[in-house]
């Protein structure tokens, strides 16, 4: 697989509709049990899916399945002390102003 940069992976997983199920199973393997449902006042209101998963005396909440596997692996790494610490922003801050903006037809624009 080649990406518009060039490189070449031999894997690339992006958000899609192929990655639900993988993503409930993956967090299904990790032995959590999972709890859809809805949040809206009209009963016809599908669209504000949330997902819950919940292991021992932990609950993660999330829109997505791939959210709420990625909350999962964020809290196996960082523990119960989780929360952001002091200089941690710096990587986010970093990567914002390194990013490139890329027009509709994938050109890189400049800014």
């Amino acid at each position: 697989m080649t990406e518009g940069n060039g490189k070449e992976y031999e894997v690339g997983i992006r958000i899609a509709g192929n990655t639900l199920i993988p993503c409930l199973q993956a967090i299904a393997a990790k032995g959590y049990s999972i709890k859809h449902y809805f949040l809206a006042n009209d009963p016809n209101d599908w669209d504000h899916p949330q997902r819950d998963a919940e292991k021992d005396t932990r609950l993660f909440s999330a829109t997505s399945p791939a959210e709420l596997l990625g909350l999962i692996a964020m809290w196996e790494v960082r523990g119960d002390d989780w929360q952001i610490k002091n200089g941690e922003s710096a990587l986010y801050d970093q990567l914002v102003e390194s990013a490139a903006m890329y027009d509709d037809d994938g050109n890189v624009l400049d800014t």
